[in-house]
């Protein structure tokens, strides 16, 4: 059943978040795990899964979108049939403003390609989430269940958490579903912000939501539905980090850095694709030392790191040492600067014998380009 199904990928986050690493980019292209995107990871389990008609809506900033997905020749999705769609948000026509402020705003602005599909099953979801997730399974999941939604989510129990819960019952439909923001007492079923539809009730769900003004979609669309569809539960019970803040990235980057952890990401049955770019192997000098760190190509270390993050073309001079950092892409670290807890973006440069620090639950960010 997965040739019948689509796919619809949210490029950015349409709620308020504090994320300086992607006020210039969509949240999507935030750069993870010293080589790859946010999107590289769902983007690749759609692949894995056989889903080859997929549309990307873009709400802001998507330059940077355009540039690394390309026609998608590197997922295998520059087809002629289906493939790789950015749909790019419509203006107003009495103002600049787009009118996607909302997911459900967004989904309204592409109803002609929804409609020109012939796909059965709809799948949503956001581009914000480092996971392996089995999407052919979770279809069949769907149609086995005769469910009209089916929502994923994890059971998790994290110290503080924004978003939906799910309570099910022991069929597996969801009875509950309400909005949790900020501390947890118990372990919960944390939706994932990944759903499945079948296509003709979502296509019906967004005429009412025309109709009615409907915007917010997880309580439009989930919680207020709850009673009349049958809506369905699907857990994810492997490795899952949903990036939002620099908070969220920090942490899972750090988390890359467990052997378990990044088995179980990129070692997997599901290979992790990403834009191909063919550089140089990393240069370590004689004096250099680098522990536990993922470094990607292209890279000259003559420094020391420990616990680090590095992405391509990177520079560290000798003298310097950097400890529990995630270094953006042709940044460049002079000679006997002291970093810790720092996150640079790209072609970021600190100058020599500088002292920088911050802390694992607020590390220290330094935006694009900046010198420091």
């Amino acid at each position: 059943m997965i040739s019948k199904t689509m796919c619809v990928l949210f490029s950015d986050s349409f709620v308020a978040v504090n994320n300086e690493l992607a006020a210039e980019r969509t949240l999507a292209t935030v750069p993870f795990a010293s080589r790859y995107r946010l999107i590289d990871f769902v983007l690749s389990s759609l692949v894995k899964s056989g889903v080859n008609n997929i549309g990307i809506l873009t709400k802001e900033h998507y330059g940077s979108l355009v540039d690394h997905l390309g026609a998608g020749k590197d997922w295998d999705l520059d087809r002629r049939n289906g493939g790789l769609k950015i749909l790019t948000p419509f203006a107003k026509a009495d103002s600049a403003a787009t009118r996607s402020r909302s997911k459900i705003d967004a989904l309204l602005s592409c109803r002609a390609y929804l409609e020109d599909c012939n796909e059965e099953y709809v799948i949503l979801s956001d581009t914000n989430i480092v996971m392996n997730i089995d999407f052919a399974e979770m279809v069949r999941y769907h149609i086995s269940k005769d469910a009209d939604i089916t929502v994923a989510y994890q059971k998790r129990s994290d110290a503080v958490y924004n978003g939906l819960v799910l309570d099910e019952d022991r069929d597996g439909r969801i009875v509950d579903a309400y909005y949790a923001a900020g501390q947890m007492s118990d372990c919960q079923n944390q939706g994932l912000k990944v759903y499945v539809f079948n296509k003709e009730l979502l296509m019906s769900l967004l005429e009412r939501a025309y109709t009615y003004g409907w915007t917010d979609f997880e309580r439009d669309f989930i919680t207020r539905n709850i009673n009349k569809l049958r809506v369905c539960g699907y857990e994810h019970t492997g490795y899952c980090a949903v990036i939002n803040t620099v908070g969220d990235l920090y942490k899972a980057s750090m988390e890359m850095l467990t052997p378990a952890i990044r088995k179980e990401v990129f070692e997997s049955q599901t290979p992790i694709l990403t834009r191909v770019k063919n550089s140089a192997p990393t240069l370590y000098g004689f004096e250099s030392k680098a522990k536990n760190s993922l470094i990607a190509d292209g890279c000259v270390i003559d420094g020391t790191i420990e616990n680090c993050v590095i992405f391509r073309g990177v520079r560290i001079e000798k003298g310097a040492v950097l400890k529990n950092c995630v270094i953006g892409q042709n940044s460049v670290i002079h000679s006997d600067a002291k970093l810790d807890c720092v996150i640079t973006d790209k072609d970021v440069e600190i100058q020599a014998d500088h002292v920088l620090s911050g802390y694992p639950t607020y590390p220290y960010v330094i935006s694009k380009g900046q010198v420091v």
